[in-house]
Parts: structure tokens; C-alpha cells; sequence
């Protein structure tokens, strides 16, 4: 199975939809060396798994006026995080959960600890799709003279153990970076999400997915997460996407999509 598949969008889009943690599958392989037995890790991925991203980004470029390009994780992000740092400059490593997790949702073992494979499994799976989401960017920056990324996320209604359970949990949270989070980018992913009521900036999560060869430096990519409370879409505590809020919501996806895709590349 390939570790991840990239969808093409048409030649001249800039746009790049980043779906990361929509997947529950895991190599048998990697299962092997979890602790959790199958009841637990089920619980695991279902409070994990960005259940129906991958939906809403295939919608939102189906519904898009210029089709956007589409990266999804074909794993889940229990095998490795691919957005996370994969060093100790992870802030989320310090309970576990860096680019591999050793920790589940609520602290408890996933994996040995301390870790003795972690390279092994960046080299295998971390690597080669960070190099492939730089590849594209690249690819997208040549072809429009920019790069304009939309992580697409969601989270659920009631913190994890390790998150902070004062945090506001709105029906979206908007992740922004100071540099690559250009004003028209949040100012368009605010309009077209509007409909859902509450949006709060990087809380409860903060920040979006730049690849780590033009974080913090390069101005040509753009990028905003787009953190969906599971409730929006996820009708009662069920874990299979309402079809119709799923299709709403694509739309509102294809709104940013299709303002990102037309705004001049100089604002």
C-alpha cells in the first residue's frame, strides 16, 4: 500500500489540500509492537482520527472552481505524525506524542518507552512523505509562483488528556502562523467557515503544516489549518460522517479554495 496519495489539481492551482490524519489503518507490522489490545486501540483511533477529512477535502475540490491538489496520509497518525517535528523541538513530545507516539489520548502506553525503532520509522514513513509534500510545494510554486496550503483537520468536542480542558473548543478552530499565514488567508478562511458560528484562532490547537525546508522563511507559501469540531459533521457520538453536513461544509472548503487559488500572488 502506498504511504499517501496525491491527487493532481489543475496545472495552474497553487492550492494544496492537506488531509494527514484521516486514516485508521495500520501496517500489521506496526500493530504488532502497540500495547493497546484491539477494544483500546479502537477507542484510540476514534478519538485520534480525523474521521471524514478526507471526504471534506474531496468534496471541497470537487466543488472548487479550479481543482485544488489533494494530498491525503494513507496511515494512520498512530504509525507516525507526519506534521509533527520529528526532533525534541516537538512540543507535543513531551507527553508522548511527538512524531512518533509512545502515549495514548489519555497518557497511557502505546509503545515502549524509551523508544528504540523511532529513526527506523521516520526513515519509513515521516520521510518520504515530508519529501513529497516539499516536492509538490516546489512543483506548485514553478508552475503559479506560489504555494497556498489548507490543512484540513477536525477535533473532538471534549479535550484529550494531555490538552488543556480550559481551552475554548469552538465549531472551528483556525490554526495561523505569524509568517506563512498571510491577513487575505484569514481573512478568507473566516468568511467562507462563517456559517458555523464560533471561529477562535490557535485554540484549542495552534498553527498549520508548512514543509520544514521553507517554514519560518519563504513568503510564496501560504498556509491555514482549518480544525473542524467533530460535532459540526459527525452526527450524535456516531464515528460515519452526516452526508449532508459533510457536503456543507466541502462547500465552504471550496469557497477558500477558490478565493485562494484566484487572489494575486503579490497581496
Amino acid at each position: 500500500m502506498n504511504k499517501f496519495s496525491i491527487l493532481p489539481g489543475h496545472p495552474s492551482s497553487p492550492v494544496i489540500l492537506h488531509v494527514p490524519h484521516a486514516s485508521r489503518t495500520i501496517p500489521p507490522e506496526i500493530r504488532e509492537a502497540l500495547l493497546l489490545d484491539d477494544a483500546a486501540l479502537d477507542t484510540e483511533l476514534d478519538e485520534a482520527t480525523d474521521t471524514g477529512t478526507d471526504l471534506i477535502a474531496t468534496l471541497g475540490a470537487d466543488y472548487a472552481h479550479m481543482r485544488p491538489w489533494v494530498v491525503c496520509n494513507a496511515y494512520s497518525r498512530l504509525v507516525v505524525d507526519p506534521e509533527r517535528f520529528p526532533d525534541d523541538s516537538e512540543p507535543a513530545a513531551a507527553y508522548g506524542r511527538g512524531a512518533v507516539y509512545t502515549r495514548t489520548c489519555t497518557g497511557t502506553l502505546l509503545r515502549q518507552e524509551p523508544l528504540t525503532n523511532a529513526d527506523a520509522l521516520l526513515d519509513t514513513y515521516f520521510r518520504p512523505y515530508a519529501t513529497a509534500v516539499s516536492e509538490l510545494v516546489t512543483d506548485r510554486i514553478t508552475a503559479s509562483g506560489r504555494a497556498v496550503i489548507i490543512d484540513v483537520h477536525s477535533y473532538p468536542p471534549h479535550p484529550s488528556g494531555f490538552k488543556d480542558p480550559t481551552l475554548t473548543r469552538p465549531a472551528l478552530c483556525l490554526g495561523t502562523d505569524p509568517i506563512h499565514t498571510t491577513d487575505w488567508l484569514n481573512a478568507a478562511a473566516r468568511r467562507a467557515f462563517h456559517p458555523l458560528g464560533d471561529i477562535v484562532e490557535n485554540e484549542p490547537y495552534a498553527g498549520c503544516y508548512v514543509p520544514l525546508d521553507r517554514y519560518g522563511h519563504d513568503q510564496r507559501v501560504a498556509a491555514v489549518m482549518i480544525e473542524l469540531r467533530r460535532d459540526t459533521y459527525l452526527p450524535g457520538h456516531g464515528h460515519e460522517p452526516g452526508p449532508d453536513a459533510v457536503a456543507q461544509i466541502g462547500t465552504y472548503l471550496a469557497a477558500l479554495v477558490d478565493t485562494a487559488a484566484e487572489v494575486d500572488a503579490d497581496v
